[in-house]
């Protein structure tokens, strides 16, 4: 059985498409573990319509998207766990695939996939079409949290998100939790591998680059340097994940593109800031 944990706070319209897609799919042998981190009983009406479709457990999470996913862990009793967005949908054989892909692969305890909108362009991260095994340098090419399953039985050794990275933390840094994630599963020995035919859609992030833009790229940008800095990434691959943003800055500024020179240059800033916080943040 698959456990999915959807963690949700102010969203509606896009859990509904998710959970159309669930009542959807061929695989049949899965749980939904809600963890809802709204202040009202916003989704009692939602989950109620699909309770008949799929079993549906509703639990209650304070805010941040780590610690929601931590909470559902705990009470998750699927041999096989895995963290959908509350945005994003499955299709038809998602389940189906992944449960092939660990039965084919035994020795794996992870498989991620592919994230792509509904034209199937890729979205939210860029990953290939070649399968490839995870290392400790090629983990962003590999898919992010949504097309990440995982066996139960490896959490043990694996442990849960770290809650002082992710949107919603109370610390600084708010991204780097699935990428950390999947660098201790291999740390700690775990095979894991990207399979390019796993799919789960999610729509196109903005390619915008308004205020908002700017504030998350560097409250990513911290996520992503404290994530170098606690995983203890060497100078030099450190230096290179500088050099691009730092090129970007330049490029738009040479292009007098000055939106798009202000978001890189707070995904730069964010990168420094991350990097010189964590250890002080860890050690408070």
């Amino acid at each position: 059985m698959f456990s999915l944990i959807v963690c949700t706070i102010d969203r509606f319209d896009q859990l509904e498409r998710l959970f159309r897609s669930l009542a959807g799919q061929h695989y049949r042998d899965f749980e939904v573990i809600v963890v809802d981190q709204n202040a009202d009983d916003r989704l009692r009406a939602l989950i109620g319509s699909f309770s008949s479709s799929f079993p549906i457990r509703h639990i209650r999470s304070p805010k941040g998207l780590s610690r929601a996913r931590n909470n559902g862990m705990a009470v998750a009793e699927g041999e096989y766990v895995c963290f959908p967005d509350d945005d994003c949908w499955y299709e038809a054989d998602t389940l189906a695939k992944a449960e092939a892909l660990f039965a084919a692969h035994p020795d794996l305890a992870i498989v991620t996939g592919r994230t792509l909108d509904a034209e199937g362009m890729p979205s939210v991260s860029p990953t290939g079409e070649t399968r490839l095994a995870l290392t400790r340098w090629n983990y962003l090419k590999c898919g992010n949290s949504n097309g990440i399953f995982v066996r139960r039985a490896a959490l043990s050794d694996i442990g849960g998100f770290d809650e002082d990275l992710g949107v919603g933390s109370e610390s600084p840094f708010q991204s780097g939790e699935e990428a950390d994630f999947l660098l201790r599963a291999l740390a700690a020995g775990k095979g894991a591998m990207f399979f390019p035919e796993l799919i789960v859609h999610h729509d196109q992030v903005t390619s915008e680059y308004g205020p908002r833009q700017v504030e998350r790229a560097r409250k990513y940008g911290r996520g992503f340097g404290a994530l170098m800095r606690k995983q203890a990434f060497p100078f030099y691959y450190v230096g290179y994940r500088l050099f691009r943003p730092v090129a970007g800055w330049l490029a738009a500024l040479a292009r007098f593109n000055l939106d798009a020179a202000r978001y890189k240059r707070a995904w730069l800033t964010g990168i420094l800031e991350g990097y010189a916080a964590w250890p002080r943040w860890r050690r408070s």
